[in-house]
C-alpha cells in the first residue's frame, strides 16, 4: 500500500529548526531524553547536540515542491525554543515573501518568551506588520506559552525568568505584533485562569487558549496536572478509530494533512511521530525493515521524493494495521482534542 499523501495536497507543515532550549520544563520530551541521555535503543532521528536549521538549508527542503494547498506553517518542534535559532527572523520573511507559497500563507511561532532582546521582538512585530493577507489580517502568529502569573509561571517553565518574558512580550505586542497566549493547567495555577484572560486583555494580546497538561500518565516526581474534570474525561473512554492527519483525515486543527520536519531533516507523519517514545516503538515492531535515508531531506530529494520512498510508502500500510500508542492518544476520533475545542477564547470576538 502507498502513502497517500502528496506534497501538492498538504495543508499543514510543523518545521522544528533547532533542538535547543533554555527551559527546562519537566514534562517536554527534550528533558526527558537531557535527563536520560541517548541509549542504544533510541531511534536513528534523535541528537540534542544543540544545533540550528539555517535559512539557506529550510529554503533547500521547501523549494523544490509544489505548496498551492499549503495554508500553515507551524514553527514549533518537540525539542526546541524556535526564537533561539539565530536566522529564524531570515526564515520567516522567506517564507512570506516567497513565490512559492499563497500570499495568505500563515506563519505561526511558538515560544516560551524567555529568549533574544526587546529589538529581536520588536523586528518581528515590524515584519508581522509589513506581510498581511489579502483580506489585511497578519500572516505572523506568535503563541507564547505563559502557565500562570509571576508567581506561578516558573514552576513549569524552568529558567523563564518573569521580567524577561514580559519585557519581550511587551516589545513584540508594542510594534503591532500578533500575539497570543496558551496557558497549560496545573494544579498550581488553575485558580489562575481568569485572572490571566484579564492580563492578556489588558496586556494586548489577541486571544487566550486553555490547554490541560499531557493527557499521558505523569510520573511520580513530575508536576501533576490539575484536574480538568469535563475536558478530559473523553480520554478514559476506548478508541474508537484512529485519524491519522497524514491519511488525509480530518485532524482536530481542522487541517485535513499535515507533515512534521526534524531539525535533522527527517520528515515524518506528524509531530507526535518526532518523539523519542513513537520511534522507540516503530523500532522495536519493524527494525531497520525499510530505507531510513529514504524519509530524510538532503540534497536533490524533495518533500514528495520523500513520500514516495521505501520508508514512507510501507510505514503507511504498518500505521493502518497497527495503533502506535501515541496516535492512540492524539488522535483516537472520539477525544479530537476536547480541551483545545471547548477552552478556545478569542478576545477579539
Amino acid at each position: 500500500m502507498s502513502w497517500q499523501a502528496k506534497a501538492k495536497d498538504v495543508k499543514k507543515l510543523q518545521v522544528e529548526i533547532t533542538n535547543y532550549c533554555q527551559a527546562r520544563c519537566p514534562e517536554c520530551a527534550r528533558e526527558k531524553i537531557f535527563l536520560n541521555g541517548v541509549d542504544e535503543s533510541t531511534p536513528y532521528i534523535f541528537e540534542i547536540n544543540n544545533s540550528y536549521v539555517t535559512k539557506d538549508t529550510f529554503v533547500s527542503w521547501l523549494d523544490k515542491d509544489d505548496w498551492s494547498s499549503l495554508q500553515l506553517i507551524d514553527i514549533c518542534g518537540n525539542y526546541d525554543e524556535p526564537c533561539t535559532n539565530p536566522e529564524l527572523l531570515d526564515i520567516v520573511e522567506w517564507i512570506v515573501s516567497s513565490n512559492i507559497f499563497n500570499k495568505d500563507l500563515e506563519v505561526n511561532i511558538a515560544t516560551n518568551g524567555g529568549v533574544r532582546n526587546t529589538k529581536f521582538w520588536t523586528d518581528l512585530g515590524n515584519l508581522t506588520q509589513l506581510y498581511r493577507k489579502s483580506g489585511g489580517g497578519p500572516r505572523i502568529r506568535v503563541v507564547w506559552g505563559i502557565d500562570g502569573l509571576e508567581d506561578t509561571n516558573h514552576l513549569y517553565r524552568r529558567n523563564v525568568k518573569w521580567d524577561k518574558l514580559q519585557e519581550n512580550f511587551r516589545a513584540y505586542i508594542a510594534a503591532k505584533g500578533n500575539a497570543y497566549w496558551q496557558f497549560i493547567y496545573f494544579k498550581h495555577n488553575e485558580h489562575q485562569d481568569e485572572l490571566a484572560k484579564q492580563r492578556s486583555m489588558q496586556e494586548g494580546f489577541k486571544g487566550i487558549k486553555w490547554r490541560g497538561a499531557k493527557s499521558r500518565p505523569y510520573e511520580a516526581n513530575s508536576i501533576k496536572p490539575a484536574d480538568m474534570g469535563k475536558y478530559e474525561k473523553a480520554n478514559a473512554e476506548p478508541i474508537l478509530e484512529v485519524r491519522c492527519k497524514a491519511l488525509k483525515r480530518l485532524d482536530y486543527h481542522g487541517l485535513d494533512t499535515g507533515l512534521y520536519i526534524t531539525h535533522q531533516g527527517w520528515l515524518l507523519p506528524c509531530c507526535w511521530w518526532g518523539t523519542k517514545f513513537t520511534m522507540r516503538e516503530v523500532y522495536e515492531k519493524y527494525g531497520y525493515k525499510y530505507d531510513v535515508q529514504s524519509h530524510k531531506l538532503h540534497g536533490n530529494n524533495s518533500i514528495q521524493d520523500a513520500l514516495d520512498g521505501d520508508w514512507f510508502s510501507n510505514l503507511h500500510g504498518e500505521i493502518v494495521q497497527d495503533i502506535f500508542s501515541q496516535c492512540s492518544l492524539h488522535c483516537k476520533e472520539n477525544v479530537i482534542s476536547t480541551i483545545s475545542t471547548e477552552l478556545n477564547t478569542s478576545l477579539t470576538g
